[in-house]
């Protein structure tokens, strides 16, 4: 199980852009298995229609048009669950035009925000703020640096929907998937007896990259794991600092 867990957390930060890893946060690898809350609400699909624009000249329009942007604020909701079990962790990733970096994450346990500003690394919790030892840099956070992240999307299919345009690429085999992976995370990939997922991210009609669904379903044996999670992306370009408890 907790191979499947630790699969599922990487790829789920792979193909979603994540930034909690950045920060320090923890996956839930090391949490009780309980079930916490049945995953949010999904809004109606949009009316979709096949675009002329292929997947790839979307994200050369995105990169064109968004590559040198720094700042934005990134929520996500993630949901694994197995059996009757369920963990859902909730972030707010804030990324300033200046050197620094706020995530905030809630486990349905507890709330922990991570600051890095300058290169060092403080956690606010419970009215408290205390500095950690180990410096850490917040370099590929960048809103210009996610799109690039986005290049795996390159070979998937491109439709318009009224808000603009959603990117899907579906991985119906544990080849799929190898593009997100370096060679140690692939070896993950062997025990791994059923695989697929999907990934759909949202563009809108200037070509900001605004969100995106990620699905998995992943099994080894009689184990088989479930991963959802929903990203919204907004104030893009627009964050000068980020807010900082008055102690820190």
């Amino acid at each position: 199980m907790k191979k499947l867990l630790l699969l599922a957390v990487m790829l789920l930060l792979a193909a979603c852009g994540n930034e909690a890893d950045e920060s320090g946060a923890q996956t839930p690898e090391g949490q009780n298995e309980e079930t916490v809350e049945s995953p949010e609400g999904e809004s109606q699909p949009e009316e979709e229609e096949e675009s002329s624009m292929t997947a790839s000249e979307l994200l050369d329009e995105a990169s064109s048009a968004w590559g040198d942007t720094v700042s934005y604020e990134a929520r996500q909701t993630s949901t694994i669950s197995s059996g009757e079990s369920q963990y859902v962790v909730r972030t707010i990733t804030t990324r300033s035009e200046a050197d620094e970096i706020k995530v905030e994450v809630d486990d349905g346990e507890e709330i922990k925000t991570h600051y890095i500003v300058e290169g060092e690394h403080f956690i606010y919790q419970g009215g408290s703020t205390e500095a950690q030892d180990t410096p850490r840099e917040i370099g590929g956070s960048e809103y210009g640096v996610l799109i690039s992240d986005l290049e795996p999307y390159r070979e998937g299919t491109l439709t318009e929907v009224e808000s603009g345009y959603e990117l899907r690429y579906t991985m119906d085999e544990k080849a799929d998937a190898e593009p997100f992976f370096n060679d140690g995370m692939a070896d993950m990939l062997d025990d791994v007896d059923t695989f697929s997922g999907q990934v759909t991210l949202q563009f809108n009609d200037e070509y900001q990259y605004t969100g995106a669904k990620f699905t998995l379903t992943v099994g080894a044996g009689e184990e088989e794991m479930n991963v959802i999670s929903n990203i919204t992306m907004d104030r893009i370009g627009e964050v000068d600092r980020i807010e900082k408890p008055k102690n820190m």
